[in-house]
């Protein structure tokens, strides 16, 4: 059905805009909150001779904002959402075959324009509250003006903002002239502004408690503008109990709230409510019915967090511009009040505007997704900001040692997978590459947002395994977790499982430091010998855990979350990430005489293992406990003679000797990556295989036992799959290992593998304690 007539003040500049957009092909409107530009502009293009059949893609920044957009504009009709008006998010979406107008989250636009430059189908992209300057915004902007001059982009492009410098936008949309700049009043009264400044160190919710109760001596609802979700809890929590059952409603707003909720919030009713929300309210959204405002002047924005190494939300004061926004939205249907919790001297020294988040986050994202169109030169792009130097710079390196890119800045088929990830390329990473793929999508919501444990970082701990174990289970509870949050984990995991096809499998704990490796190469680190809680990163800085934190005797970890000073930080979250004693080699000149010993001696019978082909060399196994086993390998007759020497010095045995013992680790590259950083070369890797008498396959790599060290320092081991330990026969447990060597860089050099095993100064010596069923056995 046609869309009557409103009274909103953008229908007096439709005509206007429709003739640039005909004739220039692009335009700017700069048209204040209120206005009606979100839902009116495009019901009021539809039916243009130049869009024809194709449709119109409009930008929002948020996902609430999306679908409350498409929502609106499918009420104007008399529709519902889906028909001719839908949405399209990350999460979800709700278009139809006669969808003319889709709603889209800035991500999901960045990914149509790497798929496909051209937009085949679209006639209008509409960059709505281009002000926040998001980097998808700014992406998707960017893109569709290189698709313009380099992919034949025939769509139309509108950019629309409350407060932006249009003639800067407007230069960058025209081709020769700048685009056409049109401007609408929004439709406000006054506002009397009054200051209520809170110290820096006051906490916040009790000053926001007490803005409101002053707000509420007027008539109308209120408006509170916070910064995040956390701070929306604690003032719901105190402001319901502060206002009784009988006092007005109070109500949160934010983007992880289930839209049902997010659409109560929205709308006046019979009670007078007071409504929390994030900057997401600010013009994104209309909140309708409000007389007053309570402004914290605080703002979540993204920024690069050198904790994680990924972008995070961080908080900080607001700008100006952004303030004004604010205080406009008590001023829609009559003269309103706005309460800011800071005073007018600060207010004059805050900045007119934030910087675009191009400028202040991390960038790899960006470049993965401008690397698939064949751009690894960011002044190839028209962004309205180029982004920082040493910032692309940072996420090209960053991009490379995570496999995504070449040397040449092109994606490499792990980088390809990677994309199609909608996580940050570290945690990406981790789910395309992870041998535990329902473990990676876990971690990679837990990592995506605030730690689930809410607190000082100092009085948490830092074991991740701690948080995924209250993910996994309901029923386990901490004193410092955050119920909504976890949920939200869960959610999320479960979504990106659902997306990628992985199936949710079991779980186990011991596998989390390696599945955070894959994603987090330069976040290892190694245990200083001797000095509790001290370790040393990948990077070569210092890093430290409390003393009293669980995991400060661990002999490596992955850092996902170092706080405090860069040079010498602290560790707030991470995984253990060690290796065990694979196996012990026990080699003997004669493996019957010896197997017939064992047999007789510990009480137990060896499983026979299987000869090693073209070596010259057979073995029999048994169970030591755990993940460890021990190797009897001795000479296999039925070979013959081998063309080299056998393995393990086998043939200059005079009788059986623990030779040396492999060190199993879950991430063999790594491991050699690290060694080989740290001045110690542990070998090349190689992979081998052989058949068990039952039939089954076992696949393994592994490097060649070093020269140096005799015997005390480990060769490398990685078992993908099962291992011997899990056949072998059982009834013996390792006791102990003890290593000695008179070389003091020996025990240096077996710190690097995380190994908890200590080498003692003396002579050259490898001892094993065995408990076998006859008693306490020494080899």
């Amino acid at each position: 059905m046609p869309l009557p007539l409103t009274d909103l003040p953008i229908e007096d500049v439709i005509d206007e805009l429709r003739h640039a957009l005909a004739a220039d092909g692009h335009a700017v409107v700069q048209a204040e909150p209120g206005a009606g530009k979100t839902t009116v502009v495009p019901l009021r293009l539809l039916d243009e001779p130049w869009l024809g059949t194709d449709k119109i893609v409009l930008l929002e920044p948020r996902r609430v904002a999306a679908r409350a957009a498409a929502r609106r504009m499918a009420r104007m009709l008399g529709e519902e959402p889906g028909d001719t008006v839908g949405w399209v998010t990350r999460d979800d979406r709700r278009i139809g075959p006669s969808t003319r107008i889709e709603v889209v989250t800035e991500g999901v636009l960045t990914a149509r324009l790497v798929n496909d430059p051209a937009l085949h189908g679209t006639g209008l992209v509409i960059f709505d509250e281009f002000h926040e300057r998001s980097l998808p915004g700014d992406t998707g902007l960017a893109l569709a003006l290189h698709s313009r001059r380099h992919h034949d982009l025939a769509a139309r492009l509108l950019v629309m903002s409350a407060t932006i410098d249009g003639d800067a936008v407007a230069a960058l949309l025209g081709t020769g002239e700048p685009a056409p700049v049109i401007s609408s009043a929004g439709r406000t009264h006054p506002i009397e502004v009054k200051w209520r400044p809170r110290k820096r160190r006051d906490p916040l919710v009790p000053a926001v408690v007490r803005a409101v109760d002053e707000a509420l001596r007027g008539h109308d609802d209120v408006l509170v503008f916070l910064p995040g979700v956390g701070e929306i809890r604690g003032v719901e929590r105190e402001l319901s109990s502060h206002l009784g059952v009988d006092g007005p409603a109070v109500m949160p707003l934010h983007g992880s709230l289930p839209s049902a909720e997010q659409d109560a919030a929205l709308v006046p009713r019979a009670m007078r409510r007071v409504v929390l929300a994030t900057d997401l309210a600010e013009t994104s959204l209309t909140v309708e019915g409000i007389g007053s405002v309570v402004d914290s002047g605080l703002a979540r924005v993204p920024r690069h967090d050198s904790r994680t190494g990924m972008t995070a939300l961080h908080t900080v004061s607001t700008s100006r511009a952004s303030s004004e926004q604010r205080a406009g939205r008590a001023g829609r249907t009559g003269p309103g009040i706005a309460i800011r919790l800071w005073s007018k001297v600060e207010h004059g020294s805050r900045p007119a505007f934030l910087p675009p988040a191009i400028a202040e986050v991390e960038l790899s994202d960006l470049i993965l997704d401008l690397a698939q169109r064949g751009i690894t030169d960011p002044a190839d792009v028209p962004f309205l900001d180029q982004p920082p130097a040493q910032s692309w710079a940072d996420g090209v390196d960053l991009l490379r040692r995570l496999g995504a890119l070449d040397a040449d800045g092109v994606p490499t088929e792990r980088g390809l997978w990677m994309a199609r990830v909608p996580a940050h390329p570290r945690l990406a990473r981790m789910v395309v590459e992870s041998r535990h793929p329902w473990l990676s999508c876990l971690l990679t919501a837990l990592l995506e947002d605030r730690d689930v444990l809410r607190g000082s970082p100092a009085d948490l701990p830092a074991d991740l395994e701690e948080r995924l174990m209250l993910v996994l289970d309901r029923n386990r509870h901490h004193p410092d977790a955050d119920g909504r949050a976890l949920r939200q984990v869960r959610d999320r995991a479960h979504d990106l499982a659902r997306r990628q096809g992985i199936s949710e499998t079991a779980v186990d704990g011991r596998d989390i430091g390696a599945a955070l490796a894959v994603g987090f190469p330069d976040r290892v680190a190694r245990a200083k010998p001797g000095i509790r809680g001290r370790f040393l990163l990948a990077d070569g800085r210092q890093a430290k855990l409390s003393r009293h934190d669980t995991m400060a005797d661990v002999r490596g970890l992955v850092a996902v979350d170092l706080g405090g000073r860069p040079k010498d930080p602290t560790i707030n979250r991470a995984a253990r990430l060690e290796a065990t004693i694979d196996h012990l080699v026990y080699a003997t000149p004669d493996l019957d005489r010896t197997v017939a010993k064992i047999r007789d001696e510990w009480g137990v019978e060896p499983t026979v293992g299987g000869s090693h082909d073209g070596m010259g060399s057979r073995n029999v196994l048994l169970a030591l406990g755990g993940s460890t086993y021990l190797e009897v390998i001795g000479p296999d007759p039925a070979q013959g003679e081998p063309p080299g020497p056998r393995p393990f010095g086998i043939d200059d045995l005079d009788g059986p000797a623990l030779v040396t013992w492999a060190a199993g680790v879950p991430h063999l590259d790594l491991w050699i990556e690290w060694a080989r950083a740290r001045g110690v070369d542990p070998g090349d890797a190689f992979a081998m295989q052989r058949t068990t008498p039952q039939g089954q396959v076992l696949h393994w790599r592994l490097t060649m036992p070093p020269h140096e060290g005799d015997g005390v320092l480990p060769f490398l081991i990685e078992w993908p799959g099962l291992t011997p330990a899990s056949s072998a026969a059982a009834g013996c447990e390792l006791m102990s290992l003890d290593l000695s060597h008179p070389d003091p860089a020996i025990a240096s050099r077996l710190a690097e593998h995380a190994v908890p095993v200590e080498v003692a100064r003396g002579e050259i010596a490898l001892a094993a304690t065995i408990l076998t069923p006859t008693g306490v056995i020494t080899i």
